[in-house]
């Protein structure tokens, strides 16, 4: 178990070493094409195991993240004096002091710093199967007009190990270290083109996972001095987790800054800079991934604390206001991004509230928007390269130029709203489950929430879609542009994927996601399956219900490519009978730009509560 585990991390950071030192298409190409099956069966493997089990390592290895650990954080120590950045070099200080800290009032014990559990592996799947095709759709995407190929997609390549690593964790101190890597990673990915533009918005990254980084030293030192824990395992075990409720609280505040929760999301709008399969491998099965993972870890310690309570205020309120704030936007991938700032909102709502339903609706969205994103992503890449589209007001009439690509935007986009993909499954989970807590004020705003939010999404992927659907009256013919094999073997890797899990949608949620939920919290599960039916409590969501909503889903994402608009001129009354053009313009929602300011403000006054008062500092 444990050489197989190993495996799963070491194997993409040989595969990076060899991508980088050899700098050859064709070794770039296979091995990336080669981790995919490699790392699949692997976690098939494991995921068959008797879960969960810990796991014990050598001591040298202890020795050696805590060195690695200095050296890590003396390296963003010298990038914030290079880079005359005061906040990085305040920072990095501030981490190396708390760290030694730590180090001296830390106590060994026999408890294993790994931890394989069924969510462990679920993440390892997402991984494989999520991220690595991110890597082949790089290795065609940056030959056009991009550098370094090879060091960028081992980059990539090495990122899916960490995220590996991370996640397998159990020491604290070692996660602290993960998570402070996939701050390294987003520092140099996001300013890898080294432009002006690209080394600004990589330090804006640095120093915001750098306040991250010191929650969770803080949380280490608190749990240390307090109860001698340093382990995820040991928080869950503890008779009385209130007395550690401050570092819950710190541990909270680095999964929100991670995931990029208003104030904090300007990091991950900045990405948008880097090559878009930096994006796409952000967004979907790495980095923001951490933070739901972090709150579901700690989700049976928190439930139906205050902590939990102020958190479901705030992710809620995140998940509202950047579907708002995204109305307004224009670029495609910043649209996408606070899309994903929504979305992660509401997965760590899902596992705040800590009930077995609801860390059910968590994971299946954490699953979906995976696929969704990483989808969406590679199509931004496509249109971007290919078809030089970046901007929304430059899809008009996308159908006419770029039919498939649009095809597959759009089951992206309705992945993210309709029935039955996993998302609306996720919000229809945490609906039913607040339903039955009415009583309490934090559950009924969860129902404003989860409302408001999926409307304003649905008006933002709507807004795109409209703009991309029209056509001309003069086109007889659609034209396809020829693609890439490897963009298109990406995207229908995706989209096949998308579309098993919507048929086998009942069987994949009742069997396989509860049975990870159930790694996570205690408890009694009321989903049921019946065949391919879905069942929640007095609630049912039949096959025939899935398989009409799906031919009504193929049809809708189908038909404009078959719509043609012939004798439609219009003629204005008064122009002696001459062709009047007639210009459309969605509305740009500038007016929210209005109430940005507001927003802030209020998203720093949660986060101040969610430490103080969710963290019983006062």
């Amino acid at each position: 178990m444990g050489y197989i585990v190993a495996l799963n991390i070491i194997l993409p950071w040989i595969f990076a070493f060899a991508i980088n030192y050899f700098k050859n298409d064709f070794i770039t190409n296979i091995s990336t094409f080669l981790l995919l099956p490699i790392l699949f069966i692997l976690d098939v493997f494991i995921f068959k195991f008797n879960l969960p089990v810990i796991l014990n390592t050598p001591n040298w290895i202890n020795l050696l993240i805590s060195v690695y650990d200095v050296g890590l954080l003396l390296y963003f120590l010298i990038q914030g004096i290079n880079k005359k950045s005061v906040l990085v070099t305040m920072l990095a200080l501030i981490q190396i002091v708390l760290l030694f800290f730590i180090f001296v009032i830390i106590k060994e014990n026999n408890i294993g710093n790994i931890y394989i559990d069924r969510l462990t592996v679920l993440f390892y799947f997402i991984v494989a199967i999520v991220g690595i095709p991110i890597a082949i759709f790089s290795t065609k995407y940056m030959e056009y007009d991009e550098k370094r190929k090879h060091k960028f997609v081992a980059i990539i390549v090495w990122f899916l190990g960490v995220m590996n690593f991370a996640v397998s964790v159990n020491n604290i101190e070692w996660f602290f270290a993960l998570f402070e890597t996939t701050t390294l990673a987003s520092y140099i990915m996001i300013g890898f083109r080294g432009d002006k533009e690209a080394t600004n918005n990589a330090i804006l990254a640095l120093w915001m996972n750098q306040i991250g980084g010191i929650a969770i030293l803080l949380a280490l030192m608190i749990m240390i001095k307090v109860a001698n824990i340093y382990h995820f395992t040991e928080i869950i075990k503890l008779h009385n987790p209130l007395i550690i409720i401050s570092a819950l609280g710190f541990l909270s505040l680095s999964a929100l800054v991670k995931g990029a929760q208003l104030p904090f999301h300007k990091w991950l709008l900045g990405a948008m800079v880097a090559p878009t399969p930096v994006s796409a491998i952000l967004h979907s099965a790495t980095m923001v991934k951490i933070a739901p993972y972090l709150i579901l870890r700690i989700s049976p310690v928190i439930h139906n604390t205050l902590l939990s309570k102020l958190l479901i205020i705030t992710t809620g309120f995140v998940f509202v206001v950047s579907s708002i704030l995204a109305l307004r936007e224009v670029y495609f991938k910043r649209i996408l991004a606070y899309s994903t700032i929504s979305l992660l909102g509401l997965m760590m709502l899902g596992a705040a509230v800590g009930t077995p339903v609801s860390v059910v609706a968590s994971l299946t969205l954490i699953v979906f928007h995976a696929f969704a994103k990483g989808f969406l992503f590679v199509e931004a890449g496509i249109l971007e390269k290919v078809f030089h589209v970046k901007y929304i007001s430059q899809m008009r009439r996308l159908i006419e130029k770029a039919p498939l690509t649009l095809m597959f935007i759009f089951f992206g986009f309705l992945n993210m709203t309709f029935v039955p993909f996993g998302s609306l499954i996720g919000k229809w989970f945490l609906i039913e489950e607040a339903a039955n807590f009415l009583s309490h004020g934090s559950y009924i705003i969860l129902i404003l929430y989860v409302g408001a939010g999926s409307a304003f999404l649905s008006i933002l992927y709507m807004k795109v879609l409209g703009i991309s659907v029209r056509k001309s009256h003069n086109i007889e013919k659609v034209t396809f542009v020829p693609l890439p094999r490897r963009f298109n073997f990406v995207s229908v890797w995706y989209y096949l994927w998308l579309l098993t899990l919507a048929v086998f949608i009942a069987p994949f949620v009742g069997n396989i996601l509860v049975s990870v939920a159930k790694d996570i919290v205690v408890g009694i599960y009321p989903i049921k399956v019946e065949g391919l039916s879905l069942i929640l409590g007095n609630s049912t969501l039949y096959f025939w219900q899935i398989f009409i909503a799906l031919i009504i889903l193929i049809l809708i994402h189908t038909l404009p490519y078959f719509v043609k608009l012939k004798n439609v001129d219009f003629v204005h009354p008064y122009n002696c009978g001459e062709i009047h053009k007639k210009y459309i313009e969605t509305y740009d929602f500038a007016c929210i730009n209005i109430a940005k300011p507001y927003i802030i403000a209020f998203s720093i006054a949660l986060f101040v509560l969610v430490v103080v008062l969710g963290g019983g500092l006062l």
